[in-house]
């Protein structure tokens, strides 16, 4: 006798699959054009090292041209000019002092890439403690390290805009500080108080921007579906009380 055919498996619901994976390409413009999109498909498939790797590679590029057209020695002088500490050395000692500074800075293009994957980290462990720790979130580390190097994209777009800006304006005239007049401290005056230069600096288009991005990685990412408005809160309270720390401090220095 001839055996019966097998019966056909029923058919898949499309419904249960989900939306296909992104291209690394679809990535990383689906984070400025279609963020919801673009987060819910990095919290199933979390990769990290790609927005990292182009981050580090932009910022080597940018650091080293700096330290070719206008050198750390200007930089490193005008820091030191607001330091009490620092104008009270006798001259000489202050200029060998900004010297030897200037000597160690011109370095830091080399390894600029490197501080960008330790920020990606250092970020992701405090979110990590903030909305696992704290909030129950259950997101995880790998996560967390996906959402911070691709919500940091942002900064990616500020480092080319002060490439260009580098290029097209007086060396003596860039401030490696506010290259870009896009936070409240690149329209104070030059004798504006130190600690209202590092608010002013804080308030900065960009950096709302990324920790917006952060919410909305954080949001699609929780499985007990956080919403927006609790992860845009949680993200901003730590970034209110680090430029609270960072502004106090300034100003004892100034």
């Amino acid at each position: 006798m001839t055996p019966e055919p097998a019966p056909l498996p029923p058919p898949m619901d499309v419904s249960e699959v989900g939306p296909p994976r992104m291209g690394e390409g679809a990535r990383l413009a689906g984070v400025f054009f279609s963020p919801s999109a673009a987060f819910a498909d990095i919290a199933r498939w979390p990769r990290w090292w790609v927005p990292v790797i182009i981050s580090a590679l932009l910022a080597t590029v940018y650091l080293n041209a700096f330290t070719r057209r206008v050198g750390w020695e200007s930089t490193i002088r005008q820091a030191m000019e607001q330091s009490p500490q620092i104008q009270q050395m006798p001259s000489q000692q202050r200029e060998q002092t900004i010297r030897a500074a200037a000597g160690i800075y011109k370095y830091v293009g080399y390894v600029g890439g490197l501080f960008g994957v330790l920020s990606v980290f250092i970020v992701a462990v405090a979110l990590l403690l903030l909305f696992d720790v704290m909030m129950g979130a259950q997101i995880g580390l790998k996560r967390y390290m996906a959402i911070v190097a691709y919500g940091f994209l942002p900064s990616i777009v500020s480092t080319i805009l002060a490439l260009v800006v580098l290029f097209l304006k007086n060396p003596e005239d860039f401030d490696l500080q506010n290259p870009l007049m896009f936070n409240l401290g690149a329209f104070l005056s030059s004798d504006a108080s130190a600690w209202l230069k590092r608010l002013g600096s804080s308030l900065d288009l960009f950096s709302l921007w990324i920790i917006v991005l952060l919410a909305i990685g954080i949001a699609a990412a929780s499985p007990k579906k956080m919403s927006f408005g609790k992860a845009l809160a949680g993200v901003m309270i730590p970034w209110m009380l680090y430029v609270a720390v960072v502004t106090g401090l300034a100003g004892l220095r100034g």
